[in-house]
């Protein structure tokens, strides 16, 4: 009995190890979301010329002010 339990610990510690290994993986291989990828944030066509060789995005320019471009590089 004593044995049975000895090894029923051992492959719960294992299996847990394991569940922490594969969510740990997991995190580093999955992004945030927070940003899209710049290719497509900094892709806004009026803002290309105000922005040569980068791109940029509108964005809110203040409080009852036009939007304006955020230049990206």
């Amino acid at each position: 009995m004593n044995q049975r339990k000895r090894g029923a610990r051992i492959a719960f510690a294992a299996l847990l190890f394991c569940a922490a290994m594969g969510f740990g993986a997991f995190q580093v291989v999955a992004g945030n979301g927070a940003a899209p990828a710049q290719s497509d944030y900094c892709d806004h066509v009026s803002c290309r010329a105000e922005c040569p060789g980068f791109g940029g995005d509108l964005g809110p320019g203040g409080p009852g002010r036009p939007d304006v471009c955020y230049c990206c590089g």
